[in-house]
């Protein structure tokens, strides 16, 4: 009877400790992804933390795979050096507004995942850059102006010579605008007389409106601009006229940009995300990566709901009945259960090292696979991805480590209880 009952005692405590280790693991799991995964947080720490933000100018923006979009965002002005881009860029799109959105993005995915919203809506809000960027454009453009040196026009005669001369190379000049670029110099009005300055104007606008390869509405606009150019060019004012002139000429460069990007923009100019990925992947649909959320979402929530609880309730549970199976004997009670904590606290606490070593490279390695699966994907996006999803990795599998080093420790002292246990069995009836 005792040989049976002691099989019994072995068996039983064998099940309840692989229900006190997988209990532990679920919890784990619980506790390490599902909490972390659904806090904004969490993602917005991670996301500071690798400087993403700044990334976007100095990465992202500048890769010659994503050219035409920053032209489209610089308005197909030709800006000279990187530095410039990225400060205009920063100032079309602040960096504290691209937080702002990608922050709002994060907090309707999470609520979306937290069932406090039916509908994922995922997207970035480009309105009031588009809004700003025309302003801000002629406003670098003005600068550049600015700056120009002031060429030598030569002899200030006005024969028809030298009108000719002068009045091709403001014309030249003006073409430039019209492409997008600022001239690097321009020749300088002052030293002509005022009857002079109106025969070279009116010899280069009529040449600039009989360009073929302007558009209708730029020389619409520089016939409604045409009194107030000539006005600055009469007054010798050239950098004045460069100026005025650039309005009509770039306008419409802008205009085209901003069309270019609204047409991948909803009505409220707003970038969908998760349309545009299903652009960029030919393989999966939108109304198919929609089902899979909502199918995803069902089945995490449901874990949630009854997946850390009943994780507890094994761990907690299942030490508590493997020491009642060994009763009357106090110092097995403490033994058996200890035994079973430490060596599920020693598995995940190596594992979870483990992981915190081997997971980056993991990562590392599907993004490196994803982006070739996905060619379209500019090398600059998957970099700043793979950092990102590397690093959330870290974080979520260094939450291994310290609950289980905890379990070992309340093994470990139970363990060590059960060696002293006669001092005070005398006060507790009933126990051996």
């Amino acid at each position: 009877m005792g040989c049976a009952t002691s099989i019994i005692r072995a068996v039983a405590s064998l099940i309840l400790g692989v229900a006190i280790f997988f209990g532990f693991l679920f919890w784990l799991l619980m506790n390490n992804f599902s909490d972390k995964l659904l806090s904004a947080d969490f993602y917005t720490g991670t996301i500071s933390g690798e400087d993403a933000y700044n990334r976007i100018y100095s990465e992202v923006l500048l890769d010659e795979e994503l050219k035409e979009t920053t032209d489209d965002l610089l308005g197909d002005i030709k800006v000279v050096t990187n530095d410039e881009i990225v400060e205009l860029l920063k100032e079309i799109v602040p960096p504290d507004y691209v937080e702002a959105q990608v922050e709002g993005a994060i907090e309707r995915t999470v609520a979306y995942f937290n069932d406090d919203v039916e509908t994922l809506e995922l997207y970035v809000e480009l309105g009031p850059p588009l809004d700003s960027l025309k302003p801000i454009l002629f406003e670098y453009i003005d600068g550049r102006i600015d700056g120009l040196v002031e060429g030598d026009p030569g002899v200030p005669v006005c024969n028809e010579g030298q009108i000719s001369l002068v009045a091709g190379r403001f014309g030249a000049a003006w073409s430039e605008l019209a492409d997008g670029s600022v001239p690097q110099s321009i020749p300088s009005l002052e030293a002509f007389p005022e009857l002079c300055r109106q025969l070279i104007f009116d010899a280069a606008f009529d040449r600039l409106i009989d360009n073929v390869a302007l558009g209708g509405r730029v020389k619409d606009g520089l016939r409604g601009s045409r009194s107030d150019i000539r006005d600055q060019f009469i007054l010798g004012d050239t950098r004045g006229v460069l100026k005025q002139i650039a309005r009509p000429l770039a306008t419409p460069l802008m205009d085209d940009a901003i069309e270019q990007i609204r047409e991948e923009l909803d009505e409220r100019d707003r970038l969908d995300l998760i349309h545009r990925i299903t652009d960029w992947n030919d393989s999966i649909s939108e109304a198919e990566v929609r089902s899979e959320l909502d199918d995803g979402r069902t089945q995490m929530n449901r874990g949630r709901k009854f997946g850390k609880p009943l994780a507890l309730i094994m761990v907690i549970g299942g030490s508590i009945l493997m020491g009642l199976v060994h009763f009357p004997s106090l110092a097995h009670g403490l033994r058996w259960p200890g035994v079973a904590l430490v060596i599920t606290g020693v598995v995940f606490f190596i594992t979870g090292k483990l992981l915190e070593s081997r997971v980056p490279d993991w990562l590392q390695d599907l993004v490196d696979r994803g982006a070739e699966d996905v060619s379209q994907i500019p090398q600059s996006v998957t970099g700043l991805g793979g950092d990102l999803l590397v690093s959330f990795g870290k974080q979520l599998t260094e939450g291994f480590a310290a609950p289980s080093l905890t379990l070992l420790f309340i093994g470990a002292i139970l363990v060590g209880a059960s060696f002293f246990v006669f001092l005070v069995k005398p006060f507790i009836p009933g126990v051996k």
